[in-house]
């Protein structure tokens, strides 16, 4: 189902860009769908309202770390008459989220991906760890804890960011990787996965 959310920005919020395009191509190709989702690292609340648009998910809690992408993702929400399905929450993923474990049939996620430059001022849309894969791993941890078995994880990262360590975790927490889309530039290649979660398959401490 083709659908475009109305959006409006407030403050510095990140705008959707091609990752979020990427993301949402490898989303409409798959036969996901929930009755609970999350928008985990939601800025303008695309993704997550896109879901609900389409009828892939029911119910969507969107939730980012900055103030301008929670206030973002309100207006939106109401803009699109999607608020009665939705639960705004600023926070954290690489600390304690408030919302109950195994709970989330799909997590779609667009973590902030790029290596930090001494140089340049700190983005929290942007940055991704010193080495850029970080904030991704929060992210996957996060949405290791809120899957159902067998839920489904939507991720989007670069080359940029040590693709092989954010492979590696994902596979070692059990998710198991059903499809990949890709997009390449000249300098880096944005790399979307669908990976479906088992919890019996996680590997123990001593094999990581």
């Amino acid at each position: 189902m083709q659908v475009n959310p109305k959006l409006e920005y407030m403050g510095e919020v990140y705008k959707p860009a091609d990752d979020t395009w990427l993301l949402l191509d490898l989303f409409n190709d798959s036969c996901a769908v929930g009755d609970l989702c999350v928008d985990l690292g939601c800025g303008s609340g695309v993704l997550g309202i896109h879901a609900l648009l389409a009828g892939r998910c029911k119910r969507v809690v969107f939730i980012d770390v900055q103030g301008d992408a929670v206030k973002t993702t309100s207006l939106n929400t109401e803009l699109n008459r999607v608020d009665a399905f939705s639960l705004i929450i600023r926070g954290d993923a690489c600390g304690e989220l408030p919302i109950r474990v195994r709970s989330a049939d799909i997590v779609l996620a667009n973590p902030p991906y790029l290596p930090l430059e001494e140089s340049a001022p700190s983005d929290v849309t942007v940055d991704g760890g010193v080495l850029g894969y970080e904030k991704a791993l929060c992210f996957i941890n996060a949405s290791a804890s809120l899957l159902k078995n067998h839920g489904g994880l939507f991720l989007v990262y670069s080359t940029l960011s040590k693709p092989e360590a954010i492979r590696s975790f994902l596979v070692n927490l059990g998710f198991k990787i059903l499809a990949e889309k890709t997009k390449s530039f000249f300098f880096e290649t944005l790399v979307a996965v669908e990976g479906c979660f088992t919890r019996e398959s996680q590997s123990s401490p001593s094999g990581n």
